[in-house]
């Protein structure tokens, strides 16, 4: 593949798409600068090439080859794309959240840690309408239609959300497929899967490796892969034919899933719209059966 990139023209989103899909490709040491490109865009708009190399642990000349594989003619026109768009550098671990959090706390009182989630919480849904537009869902939800079986993974963390996904989605298709169903083997979930199918995988950093072992045996099988996922340096991303990126920021010691969450609804709420009458007429059915069933409270049960 060949690239002839314009720093005057080209944007950070343009440059972090063409590295996010070049990545694979590249040889063990470009990867590794492009993992470091695509997760510190901070470090190279603010720090030299020597520094950044240092950084990443991999040799400096390795980063001007890696500008040249993607189209600029030296590192320095790449670097001036970040220069434009400065942004935050790596997470920290767990424990230094958890441990940032009890500070914060102590030292500026509630109200101050109830107002950085409050921001963070807002920040994070508009942060998902900026950079996920209607197109791009209709584009995703089109292409789910296509597919005979719409398989679903996500493991530790991500799971929960996996399983409300398969919850609502499940609703509207019976085409919906949970991997990793409790009691079974990821194994024989995928057995059936193949090209006329497609697969919505969750994984945020640090990606739960089933979850990326699942999305590569799904692009084996020319699986139509949906991404939901935090970086364009994650592994889900570089394998999938619609990433979808959402932030994870919080106060929090764990990642946020609001974004991820906000995009699960999304989706669904665009593959309802495809499905027309067949949807609501089988949403219709689980209601009738569930209220036969009993399963919701009524004022006779006191």
């Amino acid at each position: 593949m060949t690239f002839r990139a314009d720093p005057n023209r080209d944007d950070l989103d343009a440059i972090q798409d063409r590295l996010t899909k070049a990545r694979p490709a590249l040889p063990p040491q470009l990867r590794r600068a492009a993992a470091y490109v695509l997760e510190n865009p901070g470090d190279v708009a603010t720090l030299s090439m020597r520094k950044v190399a240092s950084a990443a642990q991999v040799a400096a000349p390795n980063f001007a080859r890696l500008a040249k594989a993607i189209g600029f003619g030296t590192y320095d026109e790449l670097r001036e794309v970040y220069r434009k768009h400065v942004q935050r550098g790596a997470p920290f671990a767990y424990q230094e959240r958890a441990l940032s959090l009890q500070f914060s706390g102590a030292d500026h009182g509630v109200e101050a840690v109830w107002s950085s989630f409050r921001a963070a919480a807002f920040d994070g849904i508009k942060s998902v309408f900026d950079h996920v537009d209607a197109g791009l869902i209709s584009s995703v939800a089109e292409a789910l239609h296509r597919r005979q079986r719409i398989y679903l993974a996500g493991m530790q963390a991500s799971q929960p959300f996996v399983r409300y996904l398969h919850y609502i989605g499940g609703m509207v298709s019976p085409s919906m497929r949970l991997v990793g169903r409790e009691g079974s083997v990821v194994a024989d979930d995928l057995a059936d899967m193949g090209e006329r199918d497609a697969i919505i995988c969750l994984a945020l950093r640090p990606c739960a490796r089933a979850t990326v072992q699942i999305a590569r045996i799904a692009r084996q099988r020319s699986v139509l892969v949906v991404g939901i996922t935090d970086s364009r340096a994650s592994p889900l991303a570089a394998m999938s034919d619609y990433p979808l990126l959402v932030p994870t920021e919080s106060p929090m010691f764990f990642e946020s899933y609001i974004g991820a969450t906000a995009v699960i609804e999304m989706l669904v709420g665009f593959y309802v719209m495809g499905e027309g009458a067949c949807a609501v007429e089988r949403i219709e059915r689980i209601e009738a059966d569930r209220r036969r069933f009993g399963e919701y409270w009524n004022e006779e049960d006191g």
